[in-house]
């Protein structure tokens, strides 16, 4: 998408995610929006525990990194986003409310809080698995969008394999679990 951008974010109904996705689609289009609109769920990889799927090679499989919110990109800014979508948003019965900042009700993501997810994504929308080991008492990331972010770690689950790193959005810190392989200890 062409700069400026903003990704705005709606809170929704738990599992009605991609009909929220697919509706704000039909909205763009029955409406002429001309603008470029995308909604996406912003998903992670979760390793899966069970043989049967490991054994046809399919070690990982993809759930909502944030489940009830969906995230819309577009080159709207806040005051043609709020003119051009509040009639969706209030005629849904899936969508609950348009996220805010606090006091000052700004409705789109901050800049730094946009890039550190986009980082996260790897232009993919999916947190994908990281691998690496643990050299003492420190978490070493060889590989993965966890690189470079050990800082953010918080938590390490290894039988499971995944961490809990920790995030802002909308100026909270939010808990989020990705996964994580660690293949050594040393």
């Amino acid at each position: 998408m062409n700069e400026p951008y903003w990704w705005y974010v709606l809170f929704v109904r738990t599992n009605t995610e991609k009909r929220v996705v697919s509706d704000i689609a039909d909205f763009a289009k029955v409406n002429k929006l001309s603008n470029e609109i995308e909604a996406f769920v912003p998903e992670s990889e979760v390793y899966y525990r069970n043989k049967k799927c490991r054994d046809i090679g399919k070690q990982y499989k993809k759930r909502p990194l944030f489940p009830g919110y969906v995230f819309i990109e577009t080159d709207m800014d806040s005051q043609s986003f709020i003119k051009n979508f509040m009639r969706y948003i209030h005629s849904s019965a899936d969508v609950i409310k348009l996220l805010r900042y606090g006091e000052n009700g700004d409705i789109a993501l901050t800049e730094d809080e946009r890039k550190r997810f986009e980082y996260l994504f790897k232009g993919k929308r999916c947190v994908e698995h990281s691998q690496g080991y643990i050299e003492g008492d420190k978490v070493v990331i060889t590989m993965g969008p966890l690189k470079g972010n050990e800082g953010s770690i918080t938590y390490i689950n290894r039988h499971n394999r995944y961490a809990i790193i920790d995030s802002e959005m909308f100026c909270k810190k939010i808990s989020v679990k990705v996964a994580l392989e660690i293949v050594s200890k040393q």
